[in-house]
């Protein structure tokens, strides 16, 4: 049986002069025709965002922060009281962990796409992937994922199907990261005190983890035989997806090192952002709280609005903090994870060379 493969390309491809220039071997033009077939579809992402689902999404999530913050019994008063006390220096700092993990995830996708034949800098990779989280900040359904290989596609001339099986494989690699780090951590920092919640959460991503295993291990085993009953442009587009999907994996301890290190700034932002409001905590308690929290991105609201700001009042009481403390860290956190990222990605789509390429 044929099992998806990387084509023979030889020593990876150097593509950093190359703009929309078809590449020989797999990542060359997806469409035999070049009339911008299956792998190569047109993306409007601006008319994608005016739709009803857009607007019931936020609306969705909304909803989830009003319930929050009509059920914690909020006193606007003392929450006004601890944001003015912050410690602007530890959240200065949060803001510079923070931003580390652009550049990390840039070499993370960069080394993904080594592996896959095709040698990109990290300076644009790093760029797309920004501009990526926030078509995700205001979009649902992880269309920024799509986005991400539509740009390179454009800039780059690299198939769209190959380059999505390198984002699967950074979604399965963070999701593996944050499920055994929520074990692990959890273990340690709570010991027998896990709350019934955390252990159904921590169940659930485990069931998640090997439903995702299983999917590869189907796609690599029945794939190919599977897909060959389908049109040949569309067994084609799978085998050019699977490709890079398997391929991702050829080097997992750097795609584990890459992806910890990002979760790392991740929980470092996080350990600040509460170290600001004078409450104690550990770096090993931020880790468990930044992990526990991330997985509420699966609530289906652009960024995890009001999942992810509901998650942080359900996870930070377990460590002794106050409803009232949790709400402040959760607003100032976000603040930092998700409003700036609409506020600075906005400018960026508009006005940007790549952002303005969704309207070629």
């Amino acid at each position: 049986m044929a099992t998806p493969k990387s084509e023979p390309l030889g020593a990876p491809q150097d593509v950093t002069s190359a703009k929309a220039a078809p590449i020989v071997g797999d990542w060359g033009p997806a469409s035999a025709d070049g009339t911008g077939g299956i792998d190569n579809p047109p993306i409007d992402v601006s008319g994608r965002f005016f739709t009803w689902r857009t607007a019931a999404s936020f609306l969705f999530g909304v909803g989830i922060l009003v319930w929050v913050v009509r059920s914690s019994a909020i006193d606007p008063a003392d929450v006004w009281s601890k944001l003015q006390n912050i410690d602007l220096g530890w959240y200065g700092l949060a803001v510079l962990i923070y931003l580390t993990t652009f550049p990390v995830r840039g070499l993370r996708w960069q080394r993904l796409l080594i592996d896959n034949g095709a040698t990109l800098p990290v300076r644009p990779l790093t760029e797309i992937i920004f501009l990526s989280w926030f078509v995700n900040s205001v979009m649902p359904g992880k269309v920024g994922d799509v986005y991400r290989a539509y740009l390179i596609r454009g800039e780059f001339g690299l198939s769209i199907s190959r380059t999505v099986g390198t984002v699967l494989a950074e979604r399965i690699a963070d999701i593996v990261m944050l499920v055994t780090v929520l074990g692990i951590t959890g273990a340690a920092v709570l010991g027998q005190r896990v709350d019934t919640h955390i252990s159904e959460m921590l169940e659930l991503g485990w069931a998640g983890v090997a439903v995702m295993l299983l999917g590869l291990f189907l796609m690599h085993r029945f794939g190919d035989r599977v897909m060959r009953m389908f049109p040949p442009r569309i067994h084609e587009t799978y085998m050019r997806f699977a490709a890079g999907t398997f391929a991702s994996f050829k080097n997992i301890p750097l795609l584990a090192l890459y992806t910890g290190l990002a979760w790392a700034s991740e929980a470092g932002r996080l350990y600040c952002v509460i170290r600001s409001l004078g409450v104690a905590i550990t770096p090993l308690e931020a880790l468990f709280i930044v992990a526990a929290i991330s997985l509420a991105l699966i609530v289906p609201t652009p960024g995890g609005l009001g999942g992810v700001e509901a998650a942080f009042l359900g996870v930070l009481p377990l460590f002794g903090v106050a409803t009232q403390v949790a709400v402040v860290v959760a607003f100032m956190d976000r603040l930092i994870s998700y409003y700036s990222i609409i506020v600075a990605g906005l400018p960026a789509f508009v006005l940007s060379r790549r952002g303005r390429a969704h309207a070629n």
